[in-house]
């Protein structure tokens, strides 16, 4: 008994204390407490894998062969330095990497944030852990992109002000009253419920060979709303146009049949 006592006591209970703190650090700062507080949920990470890493060397300081464990580490901590330095360079990159991330003032991204990293699909930032970066898309897909690879690439946020805007553009004929297909698209964004802003602003961006090219931000406050706003805007928009009688161009196929 005094032997199961002894065995318990040296390699199963640090894993245990362990398990215990890492429950009660996911409890208390859970995902909610911590959304927008990057550096937070990196140090989190840093953390609990420290308290396994401490359980671990505990559990080895009771076995003879590694009697000295602490000494050992302590004395060829420079050694083991180099040597993990050398076998882990990618996993330690992306765990500095991480760290500058969340540790900096004007770091690119927070949790929630839709972002654009290089050529990777945008998505929403759901986790960042000490490997990697979790990026959730529109298709629930999640990209885990090394902290690294984020560290050095171009990246997009979408999200980081206090609003978002995205254009829509509709073509009217020539000879349409311009600045009355102008008011009509403004009026339509700016009655809205999601429309975020002042009274948009409506601008000529081109005129074609089929006809004039007007150009409106849809501004909403959550990106998320901007999607369907602008479809919404765009259906209304092609409504009043009908309504008062101007004219989207579009293409026509003449066939011209001729007699025998």
């Amino acid at each position: 008994m005094t032997e199961v006592l002894n065995i318990f006591l040296k390699y199963i209970l640090p894993f245990v204390v362990a398990w215990i703190l890492n429950l009660i650090m996911g409890k208390v700062f859970s995902k909610e407490r911590l959304r927008g507080k990057l550096h937070l949920i990196f140090l989190k990470g840093i953390i609990m894998a420290f308290f396994w890493a401490v359980a671990a060397l505990f559990a080895m300081s009771g076995i003879p062969a590694f009697s000295k464990t602490w000494e050992t580490a302590l004395a060829s901590s420079g050694i083991v330095a180099v040597v993990i330095g050398l076998a882990a360079q990618s996993t330690l990159s992306n765990v500095f990497a991480g760290i500058a991330l969340s540790a900096s003032r004007s770091r690119p991204f927070d949790i929630g944030d839709r972002v654009a990293i290089d050529s990777i699909d945008p998505g929403f930032v759901e986790d960042i852990t000490l490997r990697h970066t979790v990026i959730k898309t529109y298709q629930n897909e999640r990209i885990y992109v090394p902290n690294s690879t984020v560290g050095s690439a171009t990246i997009i946020n979408y999200t980081q002000d206090r609003s978002y805007s995205f254009p829509i553009t509709v073509s009217v004929a020539y000879g349409t009253d311009i600045y009355r297909a102008m008011d009509i698209m403004a009026d339509v964004i700016e009655q809205h419920p999601n429309h975020f802003g002042a009274r948009p602003t409506v601008l000529c961006k081109e005129a074609g060979e089929s006809g004039i090219t007007l150009r409106v931000l849809v501004e909403t406050r959550d990106f998320r709303d901007n999607p369907r706003t602008c479809s919404d805007c765009l259906i209304e928009i092609m409504k009043r146009f009908k309504a008062e009688g101007i004219e989207i161009p579009y293409n026509k196929l003449v066939v011209l049949q001729g007699n025998e």
